[in-house]
C-alpha cells in the first residue's frame, strides 16, 4: 500500500484472472492487484489520506469491483475486458461517494479524536468542487485531441513538430497559452497503452454519472441499488454492449443531465 524504491508510483488495479466456466462446470475465481502509494506512516503519526488520494483510493477501487464481480463465462470478456472508452465508468462513478456526508462519516475521523468530519467543512468541498470546471473540462478536451490527432498523422512526427502541434492545440482549445520550449506530449502517458482512447476519460464520466443519478434517488449505501448495478454492469464485464449496460441499469436511454450538475452547469 505504501511507496518503495522502484515501484509503481501512482495507484492502479491490475487484473490477474477473470472469470470463466470449465466444461465440468467449476468458475475460476477473479483475482487483482491493487496497487497503491499512500503516505508513509511515521514515528508520531499514522498514514494520513488527503482527500483527494481517498478519491483516488475509491476510483481504483471501481476497477477493482470491475474484475472480481465479473461472472462471464469467458475470461475474454471478464471485468474490465471492455471497450476502453468505457473501462473508466465503473472507477469514476465510485469517486461520488466520498462527497457524500453519510459516506464520509463512516471512516473520515480526526485520527487523534475521533471526531467525524464536520458536515459544513463537507458542504464548502462540495460548493469548491466545482470551481474552474469548465477549464478542467476543456483541458480534457485538449487532451483527447492531442491524443487523436497524434495517431491520425499519416506520418510519424519529430519533436518540433510535436512540439508545434502541442502548443498550437493548447492555444486553439485551452485559456493557458502554451510556454515555448515545454513538451507536455513528451510526458503524457496515456499516449501509451490508450493509443487514441484518452477522450474515454470524459465520455466514461457522462455514463458514470448517469449511472451514480440512480444512487442518489435511494441513497449511496441502498443494497438495492448496489445489487442492481452489480447485476447489470459489474457482473457482465465486456459480454455485452456498454451502452446497453448502462441503458439496463437507469432503465431508459442515457443522457448528460447528471454530468452537467456534477460540473455546476445544471438548470436553475
Amino acid at each position: 500500500l505504501y511507496p518503495r524504491p522502484d515501484k509503481y508510483n501512482h495507484f492502479g488495479c491490475f487484473g490477474l484472472t477473470g472469470s470463466k466456466t470449465f466444461l465440468n462446470g467449476s468458475k475460476q475465481l477473479r483475482t487483482a492487484a491493487l496497487v497503491c502509494n499512500f503516505p508513509a506512516a511515521t514515528p508520531t503519526q499514522p498514514s494520513l489520506l488527503t482527500h483527494q488520494t481517498v478519491t483516488t483510493f475509491f476510483h481504483e477501487f471501481g476497477h477493482l469491483m470491475h474484475v472480481i464481480l465479473s461472472e462471464t463465462e469467458l475470461a475474454t470478456f471478464a471485468g474490465t475486458n471492455v471497450p476502453v472508452d468505457f473501462v473508466e465508468a465503473p472507477s469514476q462513478i465510485m469517486e461520488n461517494w466520498v462527497w457524500n456526508k453519510e459516506v464520509l462519516s463512516l471512516f473520515a475521523k480526526h485520527y487523534k479524536t475521533g471526531e467525524v468530519i464536520p458536515g459544513d467543512l463537507v458542504d464548502r468541498m462540495i460548493l469548491a468542487r466545482t470551481a474552474n470546471s469548465g477549464l478542467n473540462i476543456l483541458q480534457q478536451v485538449y487532451y483527447g485531441t492531442l491524443d487523436f490527432t497524434l495517431n491520425d498523422n499519416p506520418k510519424p512526427l519529430n519533436a518540433a513538430e510535436i512540439s508545434k502541434l502541442n502548443g498550437d492545440l493548447q492555444n486553439q482549445i485551452t485559456l493557458y497559452p502554451w510556454v515555448e520550449n515545454t513538451h507536455f506530449a513528451g510526458g503524457f502517458g496515456h499516449l501509451t497503452g490508450y493509443g487514441s482512447k484518452y477522450y474515454g476519460y470524459l465520455w466514461s464520466l457522462v455514463y458514470a454519472c448517469d449511472m451514480y443519478s440512480e444512487f442518489e434517488k435511494i441513497g449511496p449505501l441502498s443494497p438495492v441499488a448496489g445489487e442492481r448495478y452489480r447485476k447489470e454492469v459489474l457482473s457482465k464485464g465486456g459480454s455485452n454492449d456498454a451502452l446497453q449496460l448502462v441503458r439496463n441499469f437507469v432503465g431508459r436511454e442515457p443522457n448528460n443531465v447528471a454530468f452537467l450538475k456534477y460540473i455546476g452547469l445544471e438548470k436553475k
